[in-house]
């Protein structure tokens, strides 16, 4: 017996996703062809269910990873700038405020010549 189901890729357009299996049995005599074909097309659907599940569970996941790694990089990268920003307005700061003292400094030499 042969299942499979296609499905549309969650994150992506134009791409499907295709799980399938295949199951055999051999039968002995006396078995029943028609119990053990319904009995093996319904384990075939429910495993192909269980990876379509498991594959969908995987790739939102995956795509979650990805979001988060790009926020972070993004994160990361507007920090840099912020604290690169924030380190040259404080040296522009403290040389503003070290300019009275220099003037200052500069006046006492000049009231001695």
């Amino acid at each position: 017996m042969t299942a499979g189901r296609t499905f549309n890729h969650p994150h992506e357009q134009y791409s499907n996703l295709r799980p399938d299996v295949t199951l055999r049995a051999t039968l002995e005599d006396g078995e029943d062809p028609d119990k053990a074909a319904k009995w093996l097309q319904a384990k075939a659907e429910g495993l192909v269910e269980d990876h379509k599940n498991g594959l969908l569970k995987s790739i939102e996941e995956l795509y979650q990873l990805s979001e988060i790694n790009s926020s972070v990089a993004s994160l990361e990268d507007e920090l840099k700038r912020a604290t690169s920003r924030l380190e040259n307005l404080r040296k522009q700061r403290d040389g503003l405020l070290q300019l009275p003292e220099k003037a200052e400094a500069g006046n006492e030499v000049g009231d001695h010549l």
